[in-house]
């Protein structure tokens, strides 16, 4: 017998099947029954683990356009004539299972009930693109559903176009008779509405007048002609669609046992990955099958809570434990934990994932549930009464696999009778070995549980202060009415209070005493220690803040810097364009005073332009002889010669000089010493060379020698001078020329001629110069 009543199970079934794409697969759900065939079990939770997964890795699989058409797969089949509308359902459906079996192909994972259900789909792809050559989404026939329906819509057409021409002439002839020169249709017929009194005029048919009386639908004889060539074309025109229609009849009544099929199995995956998404949106699980008698719940919730108010518990009924007695007061959650344990066991033998982070659910022979008031007037049953003739069924039916949920055992009747009776029938069930979950807040069954080893006691918190239930589960605590303390916060006398704790402690035993002292100081522990877990979770998330806010802020270090570090360029850039103007109005007026210090300034506005603009703390005792420095004062890449305690001596481009640490800071460049030197003098009076010569030189080094040298070149007013840069690859070549290119003194470079280096070499001319 079933008796699955009280769970909510329709509920959560109803959910799923509103998440379905068609009639059947919703049907299949709400007809679902759990299953206790461990072979049946197997398949269906493999079935659900392989659509979860895939729903949440590929999105729900596609079932767009799938209804049911299975009376017309059977009309069809019987030889019916379908109408145009019912093919666009078979070219929907066939599509469908294209889409389908298009999903199953793009899985990459190896999901073998799947992969069966998908496989025995069979797509016609041929009859698919016949059928829409034949009919578009609205049931029209095409012109491309046969090249006789298309020549007769081609002769219609010609027709029309001649009654078209018939008409404009006959309205033209007979505009004093005519009315608003209006053509029209009557009887299928083209006809003209004439003044009645000269309706007969004009021989041909009379069709009516109008409702007025003052005009009459006239089918001159000129149009009858016409008129009678295109009913006869519209004639063959339905006999055309008549026998497409008929042609496509039989096509699908071929198909129409494969396409049932289809609907079959498209119903049964409809229906499996609407539970899927049910499960995805849930954050639900499938249950782990154990042939063990060992049910595992790891932090599961009620499905049809809120989400943001319900809480998750855990719980275990391992062996030796046979029964779960839950205590607690009246609406504490009691209820709540025994459909938690229930749902997951019913759903998961339904094929459907439960809603806990790790679920393990044994094999059961049957589930026998009794939940809530069956008080029934037709019946004559009382609340009692009702669960009577359940208890009655359990202790008949239930075996050493049945999986038993009762609700306030012993309830609705004399408490001491009610207890009597709870134990009696808990005694029962244990002797048969079945896995019993029970609620109570009996005395004397909190006493009971005690006593048995193979009985799990339990209870659910609740709020004292606050006077609600924290549904919270605790194994190995009785739960407590909490009469008492409820009373004071309504204000009852102190004195009646004390008198009834008095009356209540006379009838514990001391053993009675010692454990409820025991489980005070077990529930103060729980108590502390989630008060530690809530710090440690608070703690864990303060720490994820900080290093949050610590990538945060070195994001806007870095923008900083970058910000700060082209302002500076910026900056700079400005000040060496300002070098290079005042160069060039002393060029021009030949003034020589002081010209190699703006050089020499302008070099050094050159070097600090490639300097990043960040400080960089460093530690002075890291410096040691040989190491290349930079002055923070003036940038001048300098050598340590020697160091002593905090101040050092400098080889500072061939001058020594002595510096503190502190004004000191690490630098990658160093001294450039040119493999091949040639002599650059700052004095006009002084010879001049009248070549550079870069070879062997990196292309960096290279250019800083370069300009110095076109610097020096202008300041001695030099007309042209050879850069000798080597073939090589032809990098230095290039570097040279865009140098040269964004020179504003030179005029004009070319490649050396074959006594002047060829392409080893370029000859530059500065402004003022002749071009030879």
């Amino acid at each position: 017998m079933k008796m699955f009543s009280g769970i909510e199970l329709e509920t959560i079934k109803a959910q799923m099947a509103s998440l379905c794409a068609f009639s059947l697969g919703s049907n299949k759900i709400m007809e679902l029954e759990p299953s206790f065939s461990p072979l049946v079990l197997r398949r269906e939770n493999k079935r659900i683990e392989e659509a979860l997964r895939c729903t949440v890795k590929y999105g729900a699989m596609p079932f767009y356009g799938l209804k049911d058409i299975s009376t017309l797969l059977e009309s069809a089949h019987k030889g019916i004539l379908l109408t145009p509308l019912d093919f666009v359902a078979v070219i929907q459906h066939i599509r469908a299972c294209a889409a389908v079996v298009s999903y199953k192909n793009k899985i990459e994972e190896e999901c073998e009930e799947i992969d069966d259900l998908v496989s025995s789909i069979q797509v016609f792809k041929k009859i698919q693109e016949h059928l829409e050559n034949c009919f578009n989404e609205y049931g029209e026939i095409l012109d491309s559903a046969s090249p006789e329906l298309k020549s007769i819509r081609k002769s219609i057409l010609k027709i029309d176009q001649e009654i078209a021409n018939e008409s404009s002439k006959f309205m033209q002839k007979h505009a004093a008779s005519m009315i608003d020169n209006i053509v029209t249709t009557r009887n299928n017929r083209v006809v003209v509405l004439v003044k009645v009194s000269d309706k007969n005029s004009f021989g041909g048919f009379v069709h009516g007048e109008s409702a007025s009386g003052q005009a009459a639908y006239i089918e001159p004889s000129s149009f009858i002609e016409l008129n009678n060539r295109k009913q006869s074309a519209i004639s063959k025109e339905q006999e055309e669609i008549e026998r497409i229609c008929r042609a496509c009849s039989e096509m699908v009544s071929d198909i129409a046992t494969d396409c049932l099929n289809n609907l079959e199995t498209c119903a049964i995956l409809d229906a499996l990955f609407a539970k899927a998404q049910w499960g995805k949106n849930e954050d639900a699980i499938v249950a782990t099958l154990t042939t063990e008698r060992n049910i595992y719940l790891k932090s599961t919730r009620h499905p049809l809570i809120d989400r943001k108010k319900v809480v998750c518990n855990t719980y275990r009924i391992i062996e030796p434990t046979r029964v779960l007695l839950i205590t607690g007061p009246n609406t504490g959650g009691k209820t709540v934990s025994l459909k938690c344990l229930g749902l997951a066991v019913l759903m998961t033998y339904c094929g459907m994932p439960v809603c806990a982070e790790e679920a393990t659910v044994p094999f059961f022979d049957n589930v026998f549930i009794d939940i809530g008031d069956d008080q029934s007037v037709l019946q004559s049953l009382s609340t009692f009464s009702a669960h009577l003739s359940k208890l009655a069924i359990v202790t008949q039916e239930a075996t050493s696999d049945s999986f038993v949920l009762l609700d306030e055992l012993g309830s609705g009747t004399d408490p001491k009778e009610g207890e009597s009776l709870a134990i009696a029938v808990l005694n029962e069930l244990r002797d048969r070995k079945c896995l019993v979950v029970a609620t109570t807040h009996y005395g004397r069954l909190k006493a009971y549980g005690k006593r048995h080893s193979d009985v799990l006691v339990a209870s659910v918190q609740f709020d004292v202060e606050k006077l609600i239930p924290t549904y919270h589960f605790i194994e190995g605590l009785t739960g407590q009415s909490n009469a008492f303390e409820i009373a004071r916060r309504f204000n009852l006398k102190e004195s009646v209070i004390k008198n009834a704790e008095f009356l209540k402690n006379q009838q514990k035993t001391e053993e009675d005493q010692l454990i409820d002292r025991l489980e005070k100081q077990i529930l103060e522990n729980e108590q502390i220690k989630e008060r530690v877990l809530q710090k440690e979770i608070e703690v864990q998330e303060l720490n994820e803040r900080l290093i949050n806010e610590k990538h945060k802020l070195e994001k806007e270090k870095e923008k900083f810097q970058d910000k700060l570090q082209q302002e500076a360029n910026d900056y700079l850039q400005q000040i060496k364009e300002e070098a290079n103007q005042i160069l060039e109005e002393l060029r021009t007026k030949q003034e020589q005073v002081k010209y190699h210090e703006l050089l020499e300034i302008k070099n050094k506005l050159s070097v600090l332009e490639d300097e990043p603009i960040q400080e960089e703390v460093h530690d002075s005792k890291s410096f040691k002889v040989g190491d290349f420095v930079e002055i923070k004062q003036s940038n001048q890449v300098a050598k340590i010669l020697s160091i002593t305690k905090n101040q050092c001596t400098l080889d500072l481009n061939g001058i020594t000089v002595r510096s503190k640490l502190e004004q000191l800071r690490p630098t990658n460049k160093k001294i450039i010493k040119p493999k091949k030197v040639f002599a650059i003098k700052t004095s006009k009076l002084s010879g001049f060379s009248m070549e550079c010569n870069l070879i062997g030189m990196r292309v960096e080094e290279a250019l800083q020698v370069l300009e110095k040298y076109l610097d020096d070149a202008k300041f001695n007013h030099m007309t042209s001078v050879r850069i000798i840069h080597g073939d090589g690859t032809g990098a230095l070549r290039k570097a040279v020329h865009e140098v040269l290119k964004r020179d504003k003194d030179v005029v004009e470079y070319r490649l050396g001629t074959p006594s002047e280096g060829s392409t080893g070499a370029t000859v530059v001319l500065f402004r003022g110069s002749s071009k030879k």
